[in-house]
């Protein structure tokens, strides 16, 4: 193993040396939800290393991939030719919160938002304006104080986004949240746009 890459409980490796904020039962969840829903395009927010893009994008080439990162040094080289060599897929080096980001997402219909970057409560609550009737919101590390979270024993969970922070969905009456059997035994929770 890359001696850079330090073992953490919840976190994979891929090709060698590309960080996974995402345990494999995670993204084979994600994967299996995004193929069975109807939208078309997917929204990274916060590639960090590129672990999941790398595992994703070659898994979904009917689905148009979109990557914001802002600090795009961070990504792997592999994972930056990936997204330069496929036709579905495009990296934006940018602020997620910048005005142009939030412009461009409002326009995109039949998208999935997936915030998991370093403000995934902030990220929620700024990109659920860009969702059209049937688009879906959903965030990682999400943890409620019950979920089991496979191979992820409960005192490794890292918390980033509690009940309080997705309050503000649950209690809107222009979304719903998403059956929680979908999302289980994962850090995932997510809402659909009415």
């Amino acid at each position: 193993m890359n001696e850079r890459l330090e073992p953490i409980i919840g976190v994979e490796i891929v090709a060698g040396d590309i960080r996974l904020g995402h345990t494999f039962y995670e993204i084979e969840v994600l994967e299996n939800f995004i193929q069975e829903q109807k939208q078309n395009i997917f929204i990274e927010i916060g590639v960090h290393e590129g672990g999941m893009s790398y595992l994703l994008i070659p898994k979904l080439p009917q689905v148009y991939y979109v990557g914001i990162e802002l600090h795009c040094d961070l990504i792997r080289p592999i994972v930056k030719a990936m997204y330069e060599q496929v036709s579905h897929a495009q990296l934006l080096c940018m602020d997620c919160f910048s005005d142009l980001v939030h412009s461009y997402l409002y326009d995109l219909k039949g998208k999935i938002v997936y915030c998991d970057g370093g403000s995934k409560a902030k990220e929620i609550l700024h990109f659920k304006d860009t969702l059209h009737s049937g688009d879906v919101i959903m965030c990682h590390d999400f943890y409620d104080g019950k979920r089991q979270v496979r191979g992820v024993p409960k005192e490794n969970i890292s918390v980033e986004v509690t009940p309080n922070d997705t309050e503000i969905l649950d209690l809107d009456v222009e979304f719903e949240r998403l059956p929680e059997d979908i999302f289980k035994e994962t850090r995932i929770v997510g809402w659909r746009k009415l």
